[in-house]
């Protein structure tokens, strides 16, 4: 399999603007890894492309939220690219952590079976499996922070109280399907002519509004609106969404945490997307600015992927979103 390693170095350079030491080393260890092997490329834009978008918000001092791009080519010469974002929650440090320890498992559970020649039985199974995987990582990183803070005397209760947990939404490109995956509130929307919003929020408020209890409207002002019904890393088990949508040709699709829609609203989100001739980077800082513009009250994470028909997954010309005005490349206030 070959791996596209300018993906990796626009996934650097979003990490460390937003001082995710973790999540950089991780990304340079592999990039490393792979560059050995010589099971990497550097490829040519073409006329797709895909583009992270990552900033802190106005409020918060670090980011959270995780995004990971990856794209490359299969033994069999078929294309593939996997995108994830991961909304941290349980403090700074922990809150970031577990969304990159969700971030590395999910791609180091999928990544040798997309070296393989052989398809499992399915790959739709497959992406539920890496992020079931995570899930268990997470969850068993809790229970040895438990055991610490308990034999420091921290009572049973409280610990439990600092769980780390986090989002994802995932999408897999293959063989000209789309596969989409959640837990969480972080979306994957779909433009091609209209936006529709292909995951399904597990939270309060959007039980709320399927009971009929609330209007669509009024999740964005819910005093629980934050209130996740669903996450990584809480329990042993989770259950985890999964969405197959066939590719029409000039396909956008846009993965975000809430600190991105909640911010902006649908309609705006579709307009930027069905902007035409956009590049992909143009519609991340657009997406990133609006959602500052909005208040910028949590941290911000998308990738927007730009899939023109016929176009070659594995060469997508991927662009690092630029620093929003009043802040220097590596995320300080200016």
């Amino acid at each position: 399999m070959v791996v596209d390693m300018r993906v990796f170095l626009h996934n650097i350079h979003a990490a460390l603007a937003n001082r995710q030491y973790q999540h950089v080393q991780f990304l340079v260890d592999y990039a490393i890894n792979r560059t050995q092997s010589d099971a990497c490329a550097l490829t040519d834009g073409s006329r797709c492309d895909v583009s992270i978008g990552l900033h802190p918000g106005r409020v918060r001092d670090r980011n959270e939220d995780c995004v990971l791009v990856v794209q490359g080519r299969r033994p069999s010469q078929e294309s593939f690219g996997l995108f994830i974002v991961c909304d941290g929650m349980g403090g700074h440090v922990h809150g970031q952590e577990a969304a990159h320890l969700a971030l590395q498992t999910i791609l180091e559970y999928l990544l040798p079976h997309l070296e393989n020649d052989v398809d499992p039985p399915s790959w739709e199974r497959l992406l539920v499996d890496g992020i079931e995987q995570a899930n268990r990582c997470i969850y068993l990183r809790n229970q040895c922070l438990d055991q610490e803070r308990i034999a420091d005397g921290v009572a049973v209760s409280t610990s439990q109280m600092r769980h780390m947990g986090t989002t994802v939404t995932a999408l897999l490109l293959l063989d000209r399907v789309a596969y989409v995956a959640n837990v969480g509130d972080s979306r994957t929307y779909l433009y091609h002519r209209s936006l529709k919003k292909i995951t399904q929020d597990h939270s309060l408020v959007a039980h709320l509004v399927a009971e009929g209890v609330l209007r669509e409207e009024e999740i964005y002002t819910h005093p629980q609106r934050n209130q996740i019904t669903r996450s990584l890393g809480i329990r042993p088990q989770v259950d985890v969404d999964i969405f197959v949508v066939p590719l029409s040709g000039d396909d956008t699709f846009l993965l975000c945490s809430d600190g991105l829609w909640e911010m902006t609203r649908d309609d705006r989100i579709e307009a930027v997307l069905a902007t035409p001739w956009a590049h992909a980077s143009c519609m991340t800082s657009q997406l990133v600015q609006m959602a500052n513009d909005g208040g910028g009250t949590d941290n911000i994470g998308c990738i927007v992927v730009h899939v023109c028909p016929h176009a070659d997954i594995s060469s997508m010309e991927t662009i690092p979103l630029e620093p929003v005005a009043g802040r220097s490349r590596l995320g300080h206030a200016s």
